[in-house]
């Protein structure tokens, strides 16, 4: 499965020639570039859980040798390299890979959905009582120990992610990392920025939280000539105030949905986000969940309600009410297929190294592992292996396939 792997990367995204292009600031370096940034991200394929076991990996004779292509680093070294990465050749390294995927049609949308959708959000990776950098961002929490009221101050470090919506796989585009005391829209402002430039043809519409509803980041997507959809919350904002009243006055449109009905109300024309400059377009759904959950035994069926409000400026031709209320919905896959997965299965959250340059580093090479061992596992295995090999299971056999891989050098 190892050798089926590499060949697969080889063969349709070139990956040693972008590989080679990869460089670092050190100087006199024994140990090429390539051979430690194939270190970590066989790391991420393999799921190890810190620089120290994969040192004790690379440490066995004769398992690794054609993996990385050169001398094996250790744990000093590749911590040591990735402080001194240069991070904008990887970043050309995740884009070439996403380009590919989406001209040879690896990326599978919902069916109907021609518009691509790429969600952002912020995430903090971890926080540290003891230890910080230049780039950590700070608070200070009140803590009891010992019957007394301490004030801590925690240092801990924030990223914006950029990651395709409502496909599969939901690949990562780019991150950004939150500098201290700046707001997270501060930096996702640049991450749009970068995205947009490198992706101009691949990012349609750009969904997110209510924290991004603010003039200055909606008039740069505009800008660039694509769409937005965000969720509004402030009930105190004008907008939500004129769509509430308009609301009342309007039938909304009921549409089922499995064991869930939702009412409707789509309202075009509203001038009251003054900021923007245009009238915008408001999505209010009220949905109503059916679900079944054992209590004291036995199951009864419990109904929740919810209601979201979407902000967009794509006209009722372009996309529906429904396809709005769903494209809101998938900002969630951020959250679910996103960051709970990397973070319970994939260890983003670990801090590996506490350094800005390296943090970025291993958040995209992580990116990368994650897409392209994704893609392999839905494109490359056929329907017969997956139903009886989920990609936890594949982890497992790529790591088996170490013991007697006979790959030819990579490069």
């Amino acid at each position: 499965m190892l050798r089926r792997f590499a060949a697969h990367l080889e063969k349709i995204f070139g990956f040693s020639d972008g590989v080679g292009r990869l460089r670092d600031e050190r100087v006199g370096a024994q140990i090429p570039t390539r051979s430690v940034w194939r270190s970590i991200f066989w790391m991420f394929v393999l799921r190890l859980r810190s620089f120290n076991a994969l040192e004790q990996e690379l440490r066995r004779p004769s398992r690794w040798d054609k993996l990385l292509g050169g001398r094996k680093p250790s744990a000093d070294t590749i911590g040591y390299t990735l402080c001194r990465f240069c991070v904008e050749p990887l970043r050309a390294l995740v884009r070439d890979h996403h380009r590919i995927a989406w001209r040879t049609k690896a990326v599978h949308g919902r069916a109907g959905q021609s518009l691509r959708v790429v969600a952002v959000d912020g995430h903090e990776l971890w926080w540290s009582t003891a230890r910080c950098c230049p780039k950590c961002s700070f608070r200070d929490i009140t803590v009891k120990k010992d019957g007394q009221k301490h004030v801590v101050r925690q240092y801990y470090h924030r990223v914006v992610v950029a990651q395709w919506v409502g496909v599969t796989p939901p690949g990562i585009l780019d991150v950004e990392m939150v500098n201290p005391g700046e707001g997270e829209t501060v930096a996702a402002r640049r991450l749009l920025d970068r995205v947009l430039r490198e992706y101009p043809r691949l990012v349609d519409v750009i969904t997110a939280d209510a924290i991004y509803l603010e003039a200055s980041f909606l008039k740069r997507v505009r800008e660039a000539g694509k769409h937005f959809v965000v969720v509004m919350k402030q009930e105190a904002r004008e907008l939500y105030q004129d769509a509430e009243q308009l609301r009342a006055v309007v039938e909304p449109r009921i549409l089922p949905d499995g064991r869930t009905t939702s009412r409707l109300w789509d309202l075009p024309q509203l001038t009251t986000f003054s900021t923007l400059g245009q009238p915008v377009r408001v999505v209010w759904a009220e949905e109503r969940t059916v679900q079944t959950r054992i209590v004291g035994g036995h199951p009864q069926e419990v109904v929740e309600e919810k209601t979201w409000v979407w902000v967009t400026d794509l006209a009722d031709h372009v996309a529906s009410a429904r396809h709005i209320q769903r494209w809101g919905h998938d900002r969630w896959d951020l959250e679910n297929r996103g960051f709970n997965e990397l973070v319970n299965l994939w260890r983003m959250d670990h801090c590996f190294v506490h350094d800005p340059t390296a943090i970025e580093v291993l958040l995209l090479t992580l990116a990368l592992a994650f897409l392209t061992t994704y893609l392999f596992y839905e494109r490359n295995l056929k329907p017969a292996v997956r139903k009886s090999l989920t990609r936890l299971a594949l982890v497992r056999r790529l790591a088996e396939d170490i013991l007697d891989v006979a790959l030819q050098p990579s490069g």
